[in-house]
């Protein structure tokens, strides 16, 4: 089966400069030289107009995303849901010094913490430069295979928005005018993600690639809703060779990877290892699916931490899995053991350990309980560092009746005499109480 990879490289579109020329004399005159054309660059004003500048703005969206996924090192870019879901979870480990930021990684997030508003806000930002791109894009060209993928990337990041925030995070929008949402509970969120998705799979031109990352992202978002035998149906068509992924670039510093910069050159993003007593053995398994880079050695930064890197992020501009076949597998063996069919289970397993090298298969364990523990595991190494751990951690206790203290890593920190808290999810920033309708969490259960 042919492997199917999409891969975006993150660009950033925004008003061309203006580049002065002096000439000496001669026969050009000065109203020429101002009215040039500049076939190279694209007029802002032309931006919604016609199909060069809406697939400018489609362009521009996937970059956005990409930020609100695993962030960027400048431009005003935040820290990205994939270093957020990895530090409140047993992913990663904070081998830093700067307090705000640590409070991620204690799962202890004050509502007025600054370090992570902007990773907010560009979650925000980027569902919202896809919406735009969409619109323009219909208004011009209503089969254009960008419009799926604009519906889809929406669909995602409010599928990140119910799995990585609090009940009660709103979703506002710009278009055409500003109108502030209302407190939404984590279901309802869900259901705009899968309204956003089915919208990509119905879209005009929609390619193969973009029907299979919004088959799997709206299973996913059913997932999080208890809708299990749905899920598996969704994705029933999806091959296990796909995989659709964005990627950082070079050119500036916000196109290159925050997660790079934080882990290999500044060592205070480091994989993790039993954390908290609860969290897995990330580091240490020797698990194909997670190569790891390090020896445990100290961290520079803090002098404390062991550094243990993530090789599939060894590079400024490497790629970010969003959805894949792989994680389609994942969820049909969910489904099976929702069914109890261990038999079928354990197929889909190891379906979905099929295309990793060097993976053995695995056997049924036994129990009820033992099933949950492996599916979990598979799908902690299978999707690690790509935001997925803390929707999963959260449906451990909401669906499976774990209770959070035995999920979740606890009890003292590695460092600095400080002890875990209680979060379950991200807090939304004190500064969305300037929306009107929103005064806060209205839940901060899992």
């Amino acid at each position: 089966m042919t492997t199917r990879i999409q891969r975006h490289t993150l660009r950033r579109v925004g008003r061309a400069g203006i580049a002065t020329l002096l000439l000496a004399t001669g026969a050009c005159s000065t109203d020429r030289i101002l009215k040039a054309d500049r076939p190279d660059q694209i007029d802002p004003a032309q931006l919604s107009r016609d199909l060069q500048g809406a697939r400018a703005l489609a362009s521009g969206a996937i970059g956005d995303f990409t930020v609100a996924l695993n962030g960027g090192s400048g431009g005003g870019a935040g820290n990205g849901q994939v270093m957020a879901s990895g530090y409140l979870s047993d992913e990663f480990k904070f081998g830093g010094t700067p307090p705000e930021l640590r409070e991620m990684d204690l799962r202890n997030v004050r509502e007025a913490n600054g370090a992570w508003l902007q990773t907010y806000i560009d979650l925000h930002r980027a569902r919202e430069a896809a919406g735009r791109a969409a619109g323009a894009l219909r208004a011009v060209a209503a089969s254009d295979p960008l419009i799926g993928e604009m519906y889809a990337l929406q669909g995602a990041l409010l599928v990140l928005q119910a799995e990585n925030y609090c009940t009660g995070a709103p979703v506002s929008t710009t278009q055409p005018t500003l109108t502030y949402g209302p407190a939404l509970s984590t279901n309802e969120t869900f259901a705009l993600a899968i309204g956003k998705l089915d919208s990509a799979i119905s879209a005009g031109g929609v390619t193969a690639t973009v029907g299979s990352l919004a088959r799997v992202l709206k299973a996913r978002a059913q997932l999080g809703s208890g809708l299990h035998a749905a899920a598996a149906a969704t994705v029933a068509t999806v091959p296990t060779s796909f995989v659709y992924q964005v990627s950082h670039g070079l050119a500036t510093a916000r196109q290159q990877s925050f997660t790079w910069s934080y882990m290999y050159n500044t060592q205070a993003l480091l994989v993790a290892d039993r954390e908290g007593g609860n969290g897995l053995n990330f580091a240490t398994a020797n698990d194909p699916r997670l190569p790891v880079d390090g020896d445990g050695a100290p961290s520079s930064f803090d002098q404390v931490t062991p550094r243990y890197y993530f090789r599939a992020y060894n590079r400024q501009n490497h790629t970010v899995s969003v959805a894949t076949g792989v994680e389609a597998r994942l969820i049909e063996a969910e489904a099976a053991l929702q069914a109890t069919n261990p038999t079928l289970f354990v197929q889909k397993l190891n379906d979905a350990r099929a295309p990793f090298a060097g993976m053995s298969q695995v056997t049924d364990p036994g129990t009820v309980a033992a099933r949950v523990d492996l599916l979990f595991r598979e799908r902690a190494f299978a999707m690690f560092g790509t935001s997925h751990r803390v929707g999963d951690l959260r449906r451990l206790t909401r669906q499976y009746n774990r209770p959070a203290e035995t999920v979740w890593p606890t009890g003292a920190y590695h460092k600095d005499n400080l002890t875990r808290g209680p979060d379950t999810n991200i807090i939304v920033p004190i500064s969305e109480k300037n929306n009107p309708n929103f005064t806060g969490c209205t839940s901060r259960n899992p």
